[in-house]
């Protein structure tokens, strides 16, 4: 602890790194203690954007593992390294606060979890739509039975933005799902409350700018016996958009428009507002929310709903998916 609040570090200062400072310097419970990256030009970037002039400067992750006024970090680099990073983290005694994807394979996410259960760490993943208040309301009305029984899910994850780096190398990014259409794929598994245990993929190669099929599509099975259908495009002439469409006896979801049995009159969907901005910027997604509830869970000593445990089963889709795609198509059980 550092004056009475959990000391917090940030590791890779990218683009989504914004998301993690903001909630930190928000969150009355946390200190920021500093914020470090392997390029010294993103993090004055950062000290600019936040105006950061009185915390520590990391040049080295393991500067952050060794620095005992830290208790939590954020761990916001490249997708190849957060497995290895995160499992550094918790063999130091760290609470880890982890953007996703947890990891880019199937044998770096069993070695991640294995040294979580034996460290047992405290963790939390960046999986930031769990908190989105739409995504709590179809939640809500789904588990209370309002749409009866859900047989359908369909998501999308599309953003056609261009991106740089890493991210054009499948090596390093882990392919299109894993890097950003995963959002969907757990969002599904957490407004039906199941987990995913069969899919078969497709995938086809757009352009030249990505190494990797940039567009992913899935079929998949539930083991509440529900099927979905699942889409990711990285490329494209389109704005973020994440698509969610449930249909069950008795009721749909279409985003935020939904379709009920018990309004007896209602003849087409009716829409509820719930403020959220249809915006792939990280300064609107509910970082601050997520670190609420990390935060309590520490104070309680708890482990967290949202940890890394609990997306377990969507990277594993992910990687199933890939998989299938890069074959015949076939179907494969997780």
């Amino acid at each position: 602890m550092y004056n009475g609040k959990f000391g917090c570090a940030l590791w890779g200062c990218g683009w989504v790194a914004s998301g993690h400072i903001a909630a930190y310097l928000k969150n009355p419970a946390c200190q920021l203690i500093g914020i470090g990256s392997r390029r010294s030009e993103s993090v004055q970037a950062k000290q600019q954007e936040f105006g950061l002039n009185n915390i520590k400067i990391y040049e080295k992750f393991d500067d952050i593992l060794n620095d005992s006024s830290v208790d939590i970090v954020s761990i916001c680099t490249p997708n190849d390294l957060h497995a290895s990073e995160a499992i550094a983290a918790a063999k130091a005694g760290k609470h880890i606060f982890l953007e996703k994807p947890a990891a880019i394979n199937p044998e770096e996410l069993d070695l991640l979890t294995a040294t979580i259960n034996e460290y047992h760490t405290k963790t939390v993943m960046g999986l930031v739509l769990r908190f989105n208040p739409l995504s709590q309301l179809q939640r809500r009305l789904i588990a209370s039975g309002e749409l009866g029984n859900v047989f359908l899910a369909n998501v999308d994850y599309w953003f056609g933005r261009e991106r740089g780096g890493w991210m054009r190398s499948g090596s390093r990014a882990g392919g299109a799902f894993i890097l950003g259409g995963c959002h969907s794929v757990d969002i599904a598994r957490y407004l039906l409350n199941s987990d995913i245990i069969a899919v078969r993929g497709d995938a086809v190669k757009v352009g030249d700018w990505y190494d990797y099929a940039p567009v992913e599509t899935a079929q998949v099975k539930f083991a509440n016996g529900a099927l979905g259908v699942f889409s990711c495009s990285l490329v494209g002439h389109v704005p973020y958009t994440a698509n969610t469409h449930i249909i069950g006896d008795r009721g749909s979801i279409m985003n935020d428009r939904f379709y009920l049995e018990k309004f007896k009159e209602q003849k087409e969907f009716f829409a509820i507002d719930t403020g959220v901005k249809k915006s792939g910027d990280v300064y609107n997604h509910p970082f601050p929310a997520l670190l609420e509830h990390f935060v309590s869970c520490l104070q309680e000593g708890r482990d967290s709903d949202h940890n890394v445990a609990s997306a377990v089963n969507s990277h594993k889709a992910c990687f199933a998916i890939s998989r299938s795609a890069a074959g015949n198509g076939e179907w494969i059980e997780l």
